[in-house]
């Protein structure tokens, strides 16, 4: 099967190229193409691997050295410019397998004609066409034939992208003929190739020839203008910059085929706004993009920005290639080229002796570089006159000016004149000059005041033990008149001691302790204690000065060892069998460690259980001889210093079986958590039991069950006794058979004597008692019977009848208490039912008892009560008057019902 082409005359389709050196140098010529037959002023030549090039004579070079160890294949792009015809040559590129060939096959390399002709036949062979052509469409691209047409009527076919897959309908094929024709114009930029496989069938449905892979290439036109990549560049470039200093790089873009004359980009600078007296500043490499500076006299002080017009062009710059302008921005960035100076070089000043921290001078620099940078900050300098220190000199940060300060007192007994010398620089060095520093000459005056005393030195170090004795003369310290140099007039004080330890005589600055110095006191810092002396002139105006006495106390050793902790553990189930003792000492070296550890050799049990190993300066081990059992075990050990100073302390270790491998105090700390549980169980049943007794107390007060409202006739609320108090013992009725009161009315009864009986009662615990709501009035239970019901004319007396004209009137009284109290009683009572049976038993045996003890009281008792309103009528109605009498008493038969059974019993009718 054969691939015809309209210009095969010209060139071939396949080139095989034998090469035997692997190695490749540049520009190296390795073939040549036959184009006698073609038109070379109008052929575009290009290939398709960048490490390989064509020129129009026919020549295949090596664009950059190359090491060939395996075949390659690349394409030679053949384009008329005039008719846009189009072909691809094929070159295969061998290597020789053996170096030492014959001579005739080197002969044969030497003449070899690169493009040969090749066999043509059924094979994937590409082939191309033209984006954007005008047409007419359908047009003729190509033709595939089977060599088995001469044997069979075939029928062709074309599948894949652009005729039956996407993109659709760009090609068809005339099955008869084999030609393929596009159908209509194809961008570049969007389909860059499609893959057809073209068939060849006979009339009887099978397939002579294998299926024939094409590949359609879409060669590029240039049809794309490339474009930089921002609208505005921005560049940076620093003044005085050498010729040739590359500050910044052009980016464009083309889309159209890479590694094509249509991409090849040209740079170019247009126009430089504003001009220069010096010409053009800037160039640009037309290939790479990158601009440069083309003269070294850029100067930020006199033009800081500078606007390039550049253009990018395609087809290698051709004139008539497409372009696209561009700007470039460039800022001319300051360097510090401009020394500062002086606005003024020669300064005189004057300043008072004494002082300090006080600014004197203000000196101005001028810099023409840009402000508020490092190249035009000001540096300051004194390199002259100041051997002392007095003087220091900044910098202005909003001026940039020079401030000259007195940062050291002066002395004008000393030195009257000083002159100084100061320089000032910039923070980074100068560039592109060659001029030294700038320097100011200042002379200071130095103005005599009236100084106050001065101590001489103004620190003085006194050395002395630790623990001297009390009134020891330490030393003197004295303070001389600046102006007389002498020390008479000028009295001592102390102004600061700390500790109260020394005192100073006033007259002659003598220093005496007077408390013992204690090197281990917290007042005491690095064995160094500070006194602040002043020193006061007698004349006036008084002055003064002060001084400090640094007192340095040696060690003593007034300090022993201790045991820093004296209980320790050993664990039977840890890594290590034995307990870490250690001491501390206060004193410092050669007082303190390294200590020395002892058992005592009474009682020799020590010696024999326990042992001491590895003393390791302040601290030592001791474990057991042999194995203990678990325990608590307390003996003495021996500790002393350097200087066998020490005494015998108490060691108490623990041995057991530690939780966490360490020590015992999680398993105490875990008995205690059981202690504290068991507390707080304690405090439950506690709590418990005090509710128990709470309850109990209730049920008491609230009583067995709800008694009965006693009915009393509706004529008896219109009159009621007046309340007397109870004073003094008296005889209570407590046979309350004799009352018909049953066993339940009797515990109420009970309960009612217990709150009414031999003692005074309030109204406070009056309002106590349990009450309720009958027929819209309020009345209060006491557990007994009204007052007919209640009363027996076999027994009782007059006394029976007082007691319940008592009770009657506290019903009356507490008519208004919450109408709730008995029912929240009796709720209680209910919750508490087992309880009152074991309590009812208890309160039996009491009542029992109370009737015992009232039997012993007499039956005819006198009674005092209150008098309350005037004297009655009717006289005394007590147990004592003589009711057998017929004493004028006949008023009482008009009584009415209400008293007529008082009186019936009073008479004992």
């Amino acid at each position: 099967m054969m691939l015809t082409d309209f210009d095969e005359a010209c060139v071939n389709k396949s080139v095989d190229v034998t090469v035997q050196n692997p190695d490749v140098k540049q520009e190296q010529i390795i073939s040549k193409v036959n184009l006698e037959h073609c038109q070379k002023d109008i052929l575009q030549i290009s290939t398709d691997d960048p490490d390989f090039a064509v020129k129009l004579d026919g020549s295949l070079r090596a664009t950059r050295a190359l090491h060939i160890s395996e075949q390659r294949s690349f394409k030679i792009n053949v384009q008329d410019a005039v008719t846009m015809a189009h072909c691809t040559i094929r070159v295969h590129l061998l290597i020789q397998p053996n170096p030492q060939h014959k001579l005739g096959e080197l002969i044969r390399f030497r003449r070899a004609v690169v493009l040969r002709r090749q066999k043509r036949r059924w094979r994937p062979l590409p082939f191309s066409v033209t984006e954007n052509d005008p047409g007419p469409y359908p047009k003729y691209v190509q033709t595939i034939k089977s060599e088995f047409e001469q044997n069979y009527t075939l029928s062709y076919k074309i599948t894949g992208e652009g005729v039956d897959c996407p993109p659709l309908g760009f090609f068809e094929i005339d099955p008869k003929t084999g030609k393929i024709f596009v159908l209509k114009p194809v961008d570049r930029e969007e389909y860059q190739s499609f893959k057809l496989i073209g068939t060849a069938r006979t009339k009887e449905g099978f397939f002579p020839e294998y299926p024939l892979d094409l590949t359609v290439k879409v060669n590029d036109e240039n049809d794309n203008t490339p474009k930089f990549t921002e609208e505005q560049f921005s560049a940076n470039v620093a003044e005085g910059s050498p010729v040739g200093t590359s500050f910044y790089k052009l980016n464009a873009t083309d889309l159209d085929e890479p590694n094509t004359l249509n991409t090849m980009l040209r740079y170019k600078i247009l126009l430089q706004e504003p001009s220069s007296k010096f010409g053009q500043l800037f160039s640009v490499d037309e290939l790479t993009g990158e601009l440069k500076t083309k003269s070294d006299k850029l100067d930020r002080e006199e033009q800081d920005t500078f606007t390039l017009s550049v253009e990018v062009r395609d087809l290698d710059g051709k004139s008539y290639g497409l372009s696209s302008p561009g700007t470039v921005i460039v800022h001319v960035t300051d360097v510090n080229d401009h020394a500062p100076t002086f606005k003024v070089n020669k300064y005189t000043v004057y300043a008072n002796e004494s002082v300090s921290d006080v600014m004197i001078l203000r000196m101005t620099v001028i810099d023409q570089d840009l402000e508020n940078t490092n190249a035009s900050r000001a540096v300051f300098t004194i390199i002259n006159g100041d051997s002392n220190g007095n003087f220091k000199v900044v910098t202005d940060p909003k001026t940039n000016d020079g401030l000259l300060y007195i940062v050291k007192p002066l002395d004008h007994e000393k030195t009257q004149t000083i002159p100084l010398e100061i320089a000032v620089e910039n923070e980074v060095p100068l560039i592109g000059i060659s001029a030294s520093r700038q320097t100011a000459s200042v002379v200071v005056n130095v103005v005599n005041v009236d100084e106050g005393p001065e101590f001489e030195p103004a620190v003085k170090q006194i050395w002395t033990k630790e623990n001297v004795e009390i009134g020891k003369i330490l030393g003197s310290y004295v303070a001389r008149d600046p102006e007389t140099q002498s020390s008479d007039g000028i009295r001592y004080r102390k102004l600061n001691d700390p500790a109260d330890w020394v005192s100073i005589d006033s007259q002659t600055g003598e220093i005496k302790t007077t408390a013992v110095l204690d090197r281990e006191s917290k007042f005491v810092k690095h064995n160094k204690y500070n006194v602040t002396v002043l020193a006061i002139e007698n004349r006036a105006p008084r002055r003064t000065g002060t001084g400090t006495v640094v007192i340095n106390l040696d060690d003593v050793n007034d300090h022993i060892p201790l045991i820093q902790t004296d209980q320790l553990y050993i664990c039977e189930n840890g890594q290590h069998e034995f307990a870490n003792v250690s001491a501390e000492d206060s004193d410092v070296a050669p007082n303190s460690a390294p200590f020395i550890f002892t058992l005592p050799d009474e009682p020799p049990e020590i010696k024999k259980k326990w042992v001491i190993t590895n003393q390791m300066g302040s601290y030592a081990f001791i474990k057991p001889v042999n194995k203990l059992p678990p325990g608590y075990y307390e003996f003495p050990v021996m500790i002393v210093d350097q200087q066998h100073q020490g005494k015998e302390q108490t060691l108490k270790i623990t041995i057991c079986e530690c939780p966490n491998n360490v020590n015992c105090a999680d398993r105490l700390a875990s008995g205690s958590a059981v202690l504290g549980g068991m507390g707080i169980l304690v405090m439950l049943l506690a709590a418990l039991l005090l509710l128990c007794l709470l309850l109990a107390a209730v049920a008491l007060y609230c009583g067995g069950g709800k008694v009965p409202r006693p009915s009393i006739p509706p004529g008896q609320y219109q009159q009621s006794l007046i309340v007397s108090n109870d004073e003094g013992g008296g005889q209570q009725d407590k046979n309350l058979v004799a009352l018909d009161i049953n066993l339940s009315q009797k515990r109420h009864a009970s309960q009612s004597d217990q709150l009414f009986g031999n003692q005074e009662t309030s109204f406070e615990q009056q309002a106590q008692l349990p009450s309720a709501y009958v027929d819209g009035v309020q009345e209060t239970h006491l557990g007994m019977k009204t007052f007919d019901e209640t009363v027996n004319t076999s027994g009782g007396g007059i006394y029976e009848s007082l007691r319940r004209h008592h009770t009657h009137h506290l019903q009356t009284n507490m008519m208004h208490q919450d109408s709730t109290t008995i029912d929240t009683c009796l709720l209680n009572r209910r919750n508490s039912h087992h309880l009152m049976d074991l309590l009812r038993s208890r309160v039996d045996q009491v009542y029992e008892d109370e009737q015992l003890r009232d039997q012993a009281i007499p039956s005819d008792f006198v009674h005092d009560y209150r008098h309350e309103g005037a004297s009655s009528i009717n006289g005394s109605v007590g147990c004592c008057s003589d009711v057998r009498e017929n004493m004028g008493q006949d008023y009482l038969n008009d009584l009415g019902p209400k008293f007529g059974t008082l009186a019936s019993v009073s008479l004992k009718r």
